[in-house]
């Protein structure tokens, strides 16, 4: 009894002939039975390996060298050795769009997957959110990978990936939405305005205290007609002047009864003094 391989006769990653025709039915039920409108779709076979290194490099077949492709791909490799997981089909959003089978797969598998592409890339294609979607990103990847490995060589590995990593370490602030947002003015001025009635309020301003000082005044005696600087006594026996000094007092900021007070003091001292 001869032993039926569970993968595809195939040359090189086109797909076998029993798996060509049933892509043309489905297609043509896509198209023409339930109205779907996608764009060209090229199904390429893979080897379970060939397909975790395409999902490791985030479902692109060609990107930059970096040891943490390597990483993912080891981890894919291991959890699908283990029977933790397993990729049916990875689908490529650009025009035209590409799709990848694993060639493991059963037939009835094969199939359900090439319907399941079709729907996706009909969604690809008229859906608003990936209408500006570049379509030619396999071609700009593969642009850059060149450009990453050019610097490999006239830099050094190490200092590259260094550079890399510090990059990838911000990755993640880096607005997803930002390609998909038109800021024209009336725009700004409307962003603007809404954000100016978000911000939030500043507190009024605290009322300002005032500092009311008092100064000292002069006790004029019946006997004086201007301010005397020196000690002199009057005919009476009683001082020229006398101040109300603003430190023997604590409520003198005020000149109310305390500075009375001591005024009242002041003078009886004076009146009170031997000749």
């Amino acid at each position: 009894m001869a032993v039926v391989p569970n993968r595809f006769l195939r040359e090189g990653r086109e797909l076998p002939s029993e798996l060509e025709e049933q892509r043309l039915r489905i297609e043509d039920i896509a198209r023409n039975k339930y109205g779907l409108d996608f764009f060209e779709t090229i199904f390429e076979m893979c080897t379970y390996e060939e397909i975790n290194m395409i999902a490791s490099y985030g479902g692109f077949p060609t990107r930059y060298p970096h040891w943490r492709f390597g990483m993912e791909y080891l981890q894919m490799q291991t959890s699908y050795e283990y029977g933790l997981s397993k990729i049916y089909e990875m689908v490529i959003n650009t025009n035209p769009s590409y799709a990848y089978l694993m060639d493991c797969n059963l037939m009835v598998d094969q199939k359900l997957v090439m319907g399941h592409v079709f729907a996706h890339v009909d969604f690809f294609k008229n859906n608003l959110w990936f209408r500006h979607t570049n379509r030619r990103m396999l071609d700009q990847m593969a642009n850059h990978a060149t450009v990453v490995r050019t610097h490999m060589d006239k830099e050094g590995v190490g200092r590259v990936e260094q550079f890399i990593d510090l990059v990838l370490s911000i990755d993640n602030l880096i607005d997803p939405h930002l390609p998909h947002i038109r800021r024209g003015e009336a725009a700004t001025a409307a962003f603007d305005a809404s954000a100016s009635r978000l911000r939030p309020q500043s507190p009024p301003p605290k009322p300002r205290r005032t500092r009311i000082e008092c100064r000292p005044k002069t006790i004029w005696t019946s006997t004086s007609t201007r301010p005397s600087t020196s000690r002199s006594r009057s005919a009476s026996g009683s001082k020229s002047s006398s101040a109300c000094a603003p430190s023997r007092t604590s409520r003198c900021a005020t000149c109310s009864a305390s500075c009375s007070s001591t005024r009242r003091s002041l003078v009886g001292n004076a009146t009170s003094s031997p000749s």
